[in-house]
């Protein structure tokens, strides 16, 4: 004969279940938002007062009454895969519009100076990565920054300017991921570029670091602005 279970082994089982989902809590990697926090809360209270006050007598006590605990653990598992996959990680995609719009728009900030340590570079970064110095080898200077924050995501843009009057918008954005978009793959040096075409304005994309970067110039062409963008990954071999 099959042993039923006591309201005190009930109990301790609902204990262990609240570990349970608390483990399962921790066990994602991306930070569920509070709201979500506060439903799974209500959830296992509920679920907690419904077996209290319809305790059914020993007699009649059942297996689908058992398997409440478990369910409620499927449950905040799936409510947690879909907060986290909706969040995508803490990192909200950009669309191609959002990526490119600060490289468009005017300069609100002094030109950074060529870096003294590198003369590559500029003494400007986002999170350690540094913006290029193009002046000497392409003759595009700096001429203005600014500092945004779009879609969740702190972005800073240094505008460069060549002899001919041409100007082109290089934008950091800190921990984004690639824009939702197809356009055209190029590898150079190992890494890849996406070139776009957002309404017939030349752009390129890609990683630095885990950070999303953007080139792009009014009447600048795709092959000059993948030029730029490669050789400021140091890749010597890019001509």
């Amino acid at each position: 004969m099959t042993d039923i279970p006591s309201p005190s082994n009930i109990e301790d089982d609902q204990q262990d279940d609240q570990q349970r989902i608390a483990q399962l809590v921790r066990s994602f990697d991306a930070p569920a938002p509070q709201s979500l926090h506060r439903r799974i809360g209500l959830l296992v209270d509920s679920h907690r007062d419904s077996r209290r006050r319809s305790w059914p007598p020993r007699h009649s006590l059942t297996f689908p009454v058992l398997a409440g605990a478990g369910a409620i653990v499927v449950v905040v598992a799936i409510a947690l895969a879909i907060a986290v996959g909706n969040s995508g990680g803490g990192t909200p995609a950009l669309s191609v519009g959002q990526a490119v719009a600060p490289t468009l728009r005017a300069a609100t900030l002094s030109a950074p100076r060529e870096s003294l340590a590198h003369n590559d570079q500029l003494e400007a970064a986002v999170d350690g990565v540094p913006f290029p110095y193009w002046g000497e080898r392409f003759g595009w200077r700096s001429t203005g920054a600014r500092a945004d924050r779009i879609n969740g995501h702190t972005v800073r843009t240094v505008f460069y300017t060549n002899s001919d009057g041409q100007r082109v918008g290089y934008a950091i954005f800190a921990r984004a991921p690639q824009p939702r978009a197809g356009g055209v793959v190029a590898w150079r040096g190992g890494v890849s570029y996406r070139l776009l075409d957002a309404h017939g304005l030349a752009v390129v994309t890609w990683l630095r670091d885990g950070h999303l970067c953007v080139v792009a110039g009014r009447g600048v062409s795709s092959a000059t602005l993948l030029r730029l963008a490669s050789w400021s990954e140091g890749n010597p071999t890019v001509t």
